[in-house]
């Protein structure tokens, strides 16, 4: 009988379970009290029923307001479905896609702008339509500073430091640096380019070179939850991505397509900013909103001990795996809004009983001043 009570965790639950019991008790029990002794049992205990209540309704409507205290399900990612290949061919008896990846661009990307079958680069927008700053940033690639900053780490270094480098093999190292540097710009995918210059997707999509359909282009940063999410799953599913696979274990994120979900804010306009607020909170429903996260496999590349791992290079003999979410928006609300309710019922309920009583008592005075 002494061994059960060992094995329990004081500091996390019984103590908590106690503090909680004995705030409640001191707290409440003592209001209680002392309203019971000037009123009397019954209605003492009526009162401070109807308190505790009131409490609760008060509390619980400030936890589902600003989603503190008792919280339900977060909204989360859920993956509907898979698609590996070009989802935009509903001839594909093999792998035939979902009716909503229909009108889903080809996923296959080419130099050529304006070609209908394929997704522009986006390097090749930026080299077209960026201005001279973003194709400094996005589409240069300074050898000379690389040069001089390699060249400065190895002549510090010790004449017997084993990192130290020099002639060919320093010159090797400085193209690898290179290369690295000419692979993360020609692999620039749409939605990466969202995030930095959206201005350039806006026109490429007035010009007739990006058609998405009923599709959104989505930046990398705003479909974080969703890539991730379905990074974990790809993982898990079989389809030779993880630890099972000691050659070309990992993919490369390609783009992110967005469709449904409530209308976003155009600008940020005083007016807009109104509008768009009181259209949303007006909708009784939730559209429904669905995310396709587009994945490829990636060239394997060994590390080299000593040095940085090399980027992540697409292969671009792979198919392109679209997963396809959809948005779960969960009930973290839910929780607060049911006890505000059931607390203000109850509430009401001793109210309505608290005034009755009230009604009888002055019914009893009135009949005895009256009686003889």
């Amino acid at each position: 009988m002494l061994v059960a009570p060992a094995a329990i965790s004081f500091d996390n639950e019984v103590r908590g379970l106690l503090v909680v019991l004995l705030g409640s008790a001191i707290l409440m029990g003592s209001v209680w009290l002392i309203v019971s002794t000037n009123t009397g049992f019954r209605l003492g205990s009526l009162i401070a029923i109807s308190a505790i209540f009131g409490w609760t309704a008060i509390m619980s409507l400030i936890w589902a307001l600003y989603g503190i205290g008792l919280q339900g399900a977060r909204p989360t990612w859920e993956v509907q479905a898979i698609h590996i290949g070009n989802p935009s061919v509903t001839a594909n008896e093999a792998n035939p896609p979902p009716g909503i990846l229909d009108d889903l661009p080809n996923p296959v990307t080419c130099d050529r702008l304006g070609d209908q079958d394929c997704l522009p680069r986006a390097i090749e927008i930026v080299r077209t339509l960026g201005s001279s700053e973003v194709r400094a940033e996005l589409d240069s690639i300074d050898g000379e500073t690389i040069r001089a900053e390699v060249s400065a780490f190895h002549a510090a270094l010790a004449g017997n430091d084993s990192r130290k480098l020099t002639g060919a093999e320093l010159e090797a190292d400085i193209e690898r640096l290179i290369d690295q540097q000419r692979i993360r710009n020609e692999d620039l995918t749409l939605s990466e380019l969202k995030g930095i210059a959206p201005g350039l997707i806006d026109e490429a999509q007035s010009r007739g070179w990006l058609e998405l359909g009923d599709w959104n282009l989505e930046a990398t940063q705003a479909a974080g939850e969703a890539i991730t999410e379905a990074g974990d799953y790809l993982t898990q599913a079989d389809l030779g991505f993880g630890p099972t696979d000691d050659q070309s274990n990992s993919f490369v994120v390609l783009d992110a397509f967005q469709q449904g979900g409530k209308p976003p804010r155009l600008s940020d306009g005083v007016w807009e900013r109104v509008s768009n607020k009181v259209i949303t909170s007006a909708m009784p429903r939730h559209p429904t909103n669905y995310t396709v996260v587009q994945v490829q496999r990636s060239l394997y590349k060994p590390t080299v001990a000593g040095q940085a791992p090399p980027p992540v290079e697409v292969d671009t003999g792979e198919p392109v795996i679209s997963v396809l979410l959809r948005r779960n928006l969960g009930r973290f609300r839910l929780p607060g809004i049911l006890v505000a309710i059931g607390s203000g019922l109850l509430f009401l309920a001793s109210l309505l009983m608290l005034h009755t009583r009230d009604l009888e008592v002055r019914r009893r005075l009135e009949g005895g001043s009256a009686a003889p």
